[in-house]
């Protein structure tokens, strides 16, 4: 063990030194690829240096060069921008209902809440008392109740009402006209969800024409020979096609590049704690490691048995067992996963993927005749091909999970998710009961804290690209964030209660939370803040200083979420809510320019994502459009929410004794008010609901004639949208995937580029690596010496991140293992013109 004058005599760590590797490695920066431009950039690769260099903007860089990130990203930044201005046109079609809801003729008794207070609501806590008795007339005492100190002291008049034949009926007057102008909003909707498909897929289509990247030359093998590892025996078979320049060959070595990236993170966790060469020398010694941990308390040993405590003699005892297990996986015989192919051109890609492209089930039975034998891999395996993801977008260390697995996975996943909403949707009921302002602000901490819980959750399943493990994360985060911001909320709140500002707080407060509590939360990165500043300044060595600058982890689908989420609240309220829509649009805004800066400032950089869960966002607006025909439906249908019906006209109302709080009693004369000399009775039939309204709107004694008329336009208006919806979307969506189970269509995007993969600038290859958040790069899991270092996604020195030439890896095979044989294989295949290039370079 080192001595204390050896570790007081090691270099200090430098907080300098610390925030240039923040600026360096970790910040996102940019370089004019061009000296002579002013606002034509390009992306430096992490670590990466260049002249002239610095970081993005957030207020100067514009909206198409935020695409330098993904297209995926670009197209999110994308829709909020649509979604502002789509909101601003919804809040101009609800003008009439919030003028309404604000006149004389909607007469309320006043709302205390400051969110609900904006714009319009139809809350409505005007009541009269009223007869159910058709024969005779009524006597009823109404009772103040104190609401002071509880959740009802929002509402500014509480009563109940004591008397054979009474009822409390809602005096609030309803333009049904307004049904007209909340339909025009939703075709506009519907219209414009259609054009935002069509220009989102432009979007896509341009990308994929104006930028070069590795998935426009290469294809993937879904099903390769379990023996057939050679990347020259693929080379061969592809070359068919066209030049080859790039074979990376998978194997399922997944459990062994989890254990030499676990022994790299356990190694960097000692070196936090020893830097001093005396302290690296000995880190491993099996006889010291002992002595030191059995010189440890009996406490801390039992801290250290239930994963509460940790200490550099207990890392390295795990060291060793990590060791052990390492050379029992290198003695297996490991087979081909999956198969990358890098074209030199684009064409050969395409015409690869017209010849090969086949259904699933025809892939996997060998079973299509018209495939020649040229075509089948050594003249019998029928292969599955496809177009590859990005090469970021692989996790290598899944390639082998198989289906089978991925399907329990899914599941057992999916069942927890339901099991903790349905948790949750139990305490927001209780909550509710107590305070409808706490249980909002609840909601909203659900919504902040479940993408902690779900992330967890979804990093247990074993997904091959990082585009579907977010599409994972965003359907358990879609599930879960809808039904505890508004489903839940609208099924519990009792249909008598629907007009009252109790309820109706409970969605302001989640919209307005989603507007500003939690955009500044992200804003303020308490974590990231308190590590860089304060935490790493504690630090014993310069890479453990270092490991506080290296930003917060963060997921796209669950800032795609974040968006719907507000949008699914927006709307599903908008018809008793529409001054929410000011709210929403202000979630819009400030998610825009706070994501831009935590983009460019706060978060790590994003692997490349395709437009896929652009796709999804846009099948959630259709479903958001759906639930909102709904709720609008049953809000005009069951308007006046009271369970009263009116007959016939009487003479005379009830006779009315009011006790106020102090205990004093007045009578009120029979003729209250021209409403009140209706008789009543309770409606005892089917509530309202989307099933029924068009078929019992005329037997439906509570609604006037332009109550009728509205639920009749809604209703037909309904089905329209969702046969549009059904077959527009999700119809179509499942007739291609059922049809590409038999049959392999490959529908080529635009023309292909002219350009050779070998000499498209910073372009990247299937370099094989292992990718987590706790190591600030990749780690390499191939031999670097058989391919062009510079087609690597990042820059650095590759010697220090190649786990192939890890201490325990050559100490095997000095013993006589051919360690070769335990990593996937990525090999160059260099095109005629890069030769000739080199040649005249002298290289």
């Amino acid at each position: 063990m080192a001595s204390e004058e050896k570790l007081t005599g090691m270099p200090e760590p430098d907080i300098k030194k610390a925030w240039e590797f923040y600026e360096k490695f970790t910040l996102p920066r940019r370089v004019l690829k061009d000296p002579n431009s002013t606002d034509d950039y390009r992306k430096l690769e992490p670590g990466e240096e260049a002249e002239g260099s610095d970081v993005y903007s957030v207020w100067g860089t514009p909206l198409d060069e935020i695409g330098d990130f993904g297209l995926g990203i670009y197209l999110y930044f994308y829709t909020l921008v649509i979604l502002v201005g789509t909101m601003v046109i919804c809040i101009c079609l609800n003008i009439p209902a919030m003028q309404h809801y604000n006149s004389n003729d909607y007469p309320v008794n006043g709302v205390s809440n400051f969110q609900l207070s904006i714009g319009g609501n139809a809350v409505c806590d005007t009541i009269i008392p009223v007869c159910t008795n058709l024969a005779n007339s009524c006597t009823c005492t109404i009772k103040e109740i104190d609401t002071s100190g509880t959740y009802l002291a929002q509402e500014e008049s509480r009563f109940y009402i004591d008397g054979d034949d009474c009822a409390l009926k809602t005096a609030c007057s309803m333009d049904f006209k307004l049904a007209n102008w909340d339909m025009a909003m939703l075709l506009f909707l519907i219209i414009g969800l259609f054009g935002l498909s069509k220009v989102q897929n432009k979007i896509v289509e341009e990308a994929d024409e104006a930028e070069q990247t590795a998935q426009d030359y290469s294809i993937m093998v879904q099903d390769p020979d379990a023996n057939a590892t050679s990347p020259d025996e693929w080379q061969q078979f592809f070359s068919q096609f066209g030049h080859v320049s790039y074979v990376t060959v998978a194997i399922d070595n997944g459990e062994l590049i989890r254990k030499l990236a676990e022994r790299r993170l356990v190694s960097r966790m000692i070196a936090f704690e020893t830097a001093t060469d005396e302290d690296k020398a000995s880190m491993f010694d099996p006889t010291e490691n002992e002595t030191v941990f059995e010189g440890l308390s009996d406490f801390k040993k039992k801290l250290i048995g239930v994963g509460l405590s940790n200490d550099v003699s207990n890392m390295r005892k795990n060291i060793l067992k990590i060791d052990d297990e390492i050379r029992e996986l290198c003695k297996k015989e490991y087979s081909a996963q999956k198969v990358f192919v890098v074209f030199e051109t684009e064409a050969s890609q395409r015409a690869c993927l017209k010849e090969m492209t086949i259904g699933t089930i025809p892939a996997l039975m060998d079973t299509a005749m018209n495939i020649p034998e040229a075509m089948r891999f050594r003249g019998t395996n029928i292969l599955s091909v496809n177009e590859a993801p990005e090469p970021t977008d692989v996790i290598w260390v899944n390639l082998e999970t198989t289906i089978k697995h991925q399907v329990i996975e899914l599941s057992t996943t999916m069942f927890v998710t339901c099991f903790i909403i349905t948790i949750l949707a139990l305490l927001i009921w209780q909550i509710s009961d107590s305070s409808p302002t706490i249980a909002g602000f609840f909601i909203s901490a659900c919504n902040g804290g479940l993408p902690a819980f779900l992330k967890a959750l979804n990093e247990t399943e074993e997904h091959l690209t990082q585009g579907s493990r977010q599409t994972s994360f965003l359907l358990k985060l879609v599930l879960s964030r809808w039904m505890t911001a508004a489903i839940v909320i609208w099924l519990i709140r009792g249909f008598e209660n629907t007009l009252k500002e109790s309820f109706m707080t409970k969605a302001a407060a989640v919209l307005f939370a989603d507007a500003f509590t939690t955009p500044i939360l992200r804003l303020m990165d308490i974590g990231g803040r308190l590590g860089r500043h304060y935490s790493a300044k504690s630090a014993k060595t310069q890479e453990k200083m270092n490991s506080f600058f290296t930003n917060t982890a963060w997921f796209l689908a669950e800032r795609y979420t974040d968006m719907t989420k507000s949008l699914f609240v927006g709307l599903f309220y908008s018809t008793l809510y529409p001054g929410g829509l000011v709210w929403t649009t202000c979630s819009f805004v400030m998610c825009y320019w706070i994501d831009k800066y935590c983009l460019f400032r706060l978060w790590k950089q994003p692997p490349a994502i395709d437009a896929s869960l652009t796709a999804a966002s846009r099948l959630q607006i259709a479903v958001i459009c759906i639930f909102h025909s709904i709720i609008a439906g049953l809000f005009f249908a069951g308007y006046p929410f009271d369970n009263l019906g009116a007959t016939t006209t009487v003479s005379t109302g009830p006779t009315v004794t009011t006790i106020a709080l102090d205990g004093t009693t007045s009578d009120t004369t029979a003729d209250l008010t021209d409403a009140s000399k209706l008789l009543y009775y309770p409606v005892d039939m089917v509530p309202p609901s989307f099933l029924n309204n068009l078929a019992f709107a005329d037997d439906s004694p509570w609604m006037s004639d332009d109550q009728k008329n509205a639920v009749k336009l809604i209703s037909i208006i309904n089905i329209i949208i969702m046969i549009i919806v059904c077959v527009g979307y999700f119809g179509r969506t499942a007739a291609f995937s059922i049809y590409k189970l038999f049959h392999g269509e490959y529908i080529a995007v635009g023309d292909p580029n002219p350009d050779l993969f070998s000499f498209v600038t910073g372009i990247e290859s299937y370099i094989p690596c292992y990718v987590t958040d706790k190591l600030p790069l990749p780690l390499l899991c191939c031999d670097l010496t058989l391919f062009d270092n510079d087609h690597i996604s990042f820059t650095a020195d590759y010697s220090k991140q190649d786990v192939t030439k890890d201490s325990i890896m050559l100490e095997i095979q000095k013993s006589g293992v051919d360690t070769s044989k335990c990593f996937s294989i990525c090999k160059q295949y260099k095109s005629p013109e890069l030769i000739a290039s080199e040649n005249a370079r002298g290289k």
